[in-house]
């Protein structure tokens, strides 16, 4: 059935979908909207998966966002659209590929491999797909306005597992909490460079308080810690653009807002950090250790996607002593994670992506106009995502990846218009 279905998507949906978008600019914006809402929980099907495993990829996954990503490929082709040059990051991306790629070499088990290898494409198509499709800037505007939409979407999720179903942790429709707080803080810094700028809409604001909700109810300590420091990353950059009474005022009153609902938390945030399980701790630091092991001694990495299965079949976990119900678990450090799977130098690759990318989010944040305030936004997003690495795998799971990749897509397609000087004639 899952077969059928999926024919049917591709072979009668896409074509449909496509041929609309390609006669429709409205269509096209929707098609992206829609794509960037659907992101935070696209349907999917599983070809092949082992849902019982542990690592980041579990099969070989379709997912809606997917397919509206073929939609809009083929549209682009059937109107014959080409976008401006500019950065598409295809030599960093692909030594990181490469990297993946010559890990399998070292993989116990193949098939599971590939799984990560299949999510790894799709981020790269849909990565290309936008970044095209963001030659129309009111593409862009639909791709925000869906991720805005969706974050509003999280805290209104986190609002009835908060007082509904009296969760301890929300977790919105996120796989963990900590997931919730960081998908959610890779967003919530551009609404709020808009909103510091004046350039806002009600959603933004909208935004920007639910997504510090979701932070608060998740009680993810990293996320709590990491929505400050990307507002404070946003305060000194749009200081830096320009300095204005209204930007002081709207922080003090920020500053206000955030005391209350701290107030209201305090005793739960404190509990959560002073009483935070120590086998947990424990665990993290021996998940690293291994990680480093497994790096010290493959130099392709034991593969990606395969730390979950080396950690307890790979003797790692015997040598530690890890407990026994962790010894199917993942390296929660994106870092020394991607060196066990693919070597240290998949993890300079690895790297050396993340910063170009981050570089290029520092040019668009130099842009005069919206394009720059969103520029900025990206860069504290990206800022804390990375930083938070350090604590979590979560950049791996496909939620995370999708947004991830979109957003380096608008910096690609600032980038691109800046250099056909459509910058200059919209500021």
């Amino acid at each position: 059935m899952k077969w059928l279905a999926l024919a049917a998507a591709l072979f009668v949906g896409v074509p449909l979908v496509a041929r609309r978008m390609a006669g429709s600019l409205e269509a096209r914006w929707i098609g992206v909207a829609l794509l960037a809402f659907d992101l935070f929980n696209p349907a999917h099907i599983n070809l092949v998966s082992d849902e019982t495993y542990r690592g980041d990829s579990r099969g070989f996954e379709v997912t809606t966002v997917d397919l509206l990503a073929v939609a809009l490929f083929v549209a682009g082709r059937m109107r014959r659209a080409t976008a401006p040059p500019g950065p598409r990051f295809r030599v960093v991306r692909a030594l990181y590929f490469l990297a993946v790629l010559a890990s399998l070499s070292a993989a116990p088990d193949l098939l599971r491999s590939t799984f990560s290898v299949w999510k790894l494409m799709r981020m790269n198509f849909v990565f290309e797909v936008l970044t095209s499709a963001f030659a129309e800037i009111e593409l862009v505007q639909g791709a925000l306005t869906g991720l805005s939409v969706g974050v509003v979407s999280q805290g209104l999720m986190a609002l009835q597992q908060k007082y509904q179903y009296h969760m301890v942790r929300v977790v919105g429709s996120q796989s963990h909490p900590n997931s919730l707080a960081m998908i959610v803080n890779l967003i919530a810094p551009m609404s709020f460079a808009l909103i510091l700028a004046g350039r806002a809409k009600r959603l933004a604001m909208a935004v920007f308080i639910l997504a510090a909700m979701c932070d608060v109810f998740s009680l993810s300590r990293g996320g709590m810690m990491m929505f400050v420091l990307g507002a404070v990353i946003v305060v000194v950059g749009s200081m830096r653009r320009e300095v204005t009474a209204r930007k002081w005022k709207v922080v003090a009153g920020l500053v206000g807002g955030a005391v209350l609902v701290v107030a209201k938390s305090l005793d739960t945030i404190v509990k959560r950090f002073t009483e935070a399980p120590k086998e947990s701790e424990l665990a993290r630091k021996l998940f690293n250790a291994a990680a480093k092991m497994m790096a010290d001694g493959h130099t392709f990495g034991v593969g990606i996607n395969m730390y979950s299965l080396s950690l307890d079949g790979g003797g790692y976990a015997d040598r530690l002593g890890v407990d026994p119900g962790d010894r199917t678990g993942i390296a929660h450090h994106i870092y020394w994670l991607t060196a066990a799977e693919t070597g240290y130098g998949g993890l300079v690759a690895y790297l050396l992506m993340l910063a170009t990318i981050y570089v290029a989010a520092i040019r668009a944040a130099r842009l005069p106009g919206v394009r720059g305030e969103i520029g900025l936004g990206i860069v504290a997003g990206l800022s804390v995502t990375y930083l938070q690495g350090t604590a979590e795998w979560i950049a791996r799971q496909t939620t995370m990846s999708y947004c991830f990749w979109l957003l380096a897509a608008v910096v690609a397609s600032f980038l691109a218009a800046a250099r056909s000087g459509e910058v200059a004639a919209t500021t």
